[in-house]
């Protein structure tokens, strides 16, 4: 049971959707679906772990996963991940990728009812609208993506305000947010 709000990336203000790229994906824009470096950097983690301990996942490969794919992190699933992620990639465009993924993505439950898309979770966590969320509101959001269920407004703030920081200062090292706004939120 989820009521869904429809989103679009045109509706929404740099400040909302950009902390969902620092958190996830910060190159986003410029590779084709699967990134050479974050799938390296997994790679070593990886190989360090003696297991699959990283992804290296872009957010064209989460919104496949999370739509198509199961759950179970195989080299063979992550494989047709990046091949169906380059297909995806050469049929839309980012902006329509990240429309999807924004609005298709989970946000954890509230009151016993599962939260789709940006635009319910701006409603359930913050009672306002997605466009009408601020800058800490919105790192708060994209913090709750890599654990929507651990890392909760209602149990687990201590833990959501750590990692809604470090995007905050990730955003601040990529230049997205004005050093002052940052340090508002």
């Amino acid at each position: 049971r989820a009521d869904r709000i429809p989103v679009t990336l045109a509706d929404l203000p740099d400040r909302v959707w950009r902390p969902v790229l620092a958190a996830e994906d910060h190159r986003f824009f410029e590779h084709s679906g699967v990134s050479g470096k974050a799938l390296a950097r997994a790679a070593l983690a990886n190989v360090k772990k003696g297991g699959v301990a990283q992804g290296g996942s872009t957010i064209t490969q989460q919104l496949i996963k999370n739509r198509d794919l199961t759950a179970k992190r195989s080299f063979t699933r992550k494989a047709s991940e990046a091949v169906r992620a380059l297909a995806l990639e050469a049929e839309y465009s980012k902006e329509e990728i990240l429309d999807a993924y924004l609005d298709h993505k989970y946000w954890g439950h509230a009151d016993g009812l599962a939260i789709h898309g940006i635009g319910a979770a701006a409603r359930a966590w913050f009672s306002k609208s997605a466009a009408d969320l601020n800058l800490a509101e919105a790192a708060a959001l994209a913090a709750m993506i890599q654990g929507p269920n651990r890392l909760t407004p209602d149990r687990h703030a201590e833990a959501l305000r750590e990692r809604r920081d470090w995007i905050l200062d990730r955003m601040d090292d990529l230049d997205w947010a004005d050093p002052d706004g940052v340090a508002r939120a």
